[in-house]
């Protein structure tokens, strides 16, 4: 018989807050701009290269991620986790290598407006997101990897199973 443990409610959880978090973070350029929460002069539902590289292709392997995280079975669980770090990681490194096969220079992906306007967009476009991903995805990572199924259950690392059989529990005679 099989139990469900804590911790695979805990990595439904995080599968459920990573996928939020991902169709934000693929969404954003999109809808951003519709209610003043643009990234320089782009306009609501306009495609581009870097939407596509930089916000929609690491939101569908994040979303990917917390999709599997929400399915229950570690194995699918552990591969979730780990392609929502990766989407995570995608949204937080990426801009800086947008140049490299852009074939542009970082100035061309102004934020415009004021720099806490700049910060706020950078946050909630990239590095915020992508690292809110990252950071709940390793959780999830680690509780899924912190747990062992067993016949009787799902045990984690720290607590071990009662594996003596009733022969093993009789007292032992000592005959002198």
């Amino acid at each position: 018989m099989f139990v469900r443990s804590r911790t695979s409610g805990q990595a439904k959880l995080a599968g459920g807050i990573v996928l939020v978090l991902a169709v934000w973070g693929a969404l954003v350029p999109f809808v951003g701009p519709s209610f003043g929460y643009g990234m320089g002069s782009t306009q609501s539902w306009t495609w581009s290269e870097s939407h596509l590289t930089l916000h929609l292709l690491p939101g569908i392997a994040a979303a990917l991620g917390g999709m599997l995280l929400m399915r229950g079975r570690r194995a699918s669980q552990m591969a979730g986790a780990l392609f929502a770090v990766a989407g995570g990681a995608w949204f937080v490194i990426a801009p800086s290598l947008h140049p490299l096969w852009a074939g542009q220079s970082m100035s061309g992906m102004s934020m415009g407006g004021s720099a806490m306007s700049s910060a706020l967009s950078a946050l909630g476009y990239h590095y915020g997101t992508g690292a809110l991903i990252a950071i709940v995805a390793a959780y999830a990572l680690g509780v899924v990897s912190s747990t062992r199924g067993t016949a009787s259950g799902v045990h984690s690392e720290g607590s071990q199973p009662d594996l003596q059989t009733s022969a093993d529990k009789s007292p032992v005679s000592v005959d002198a």
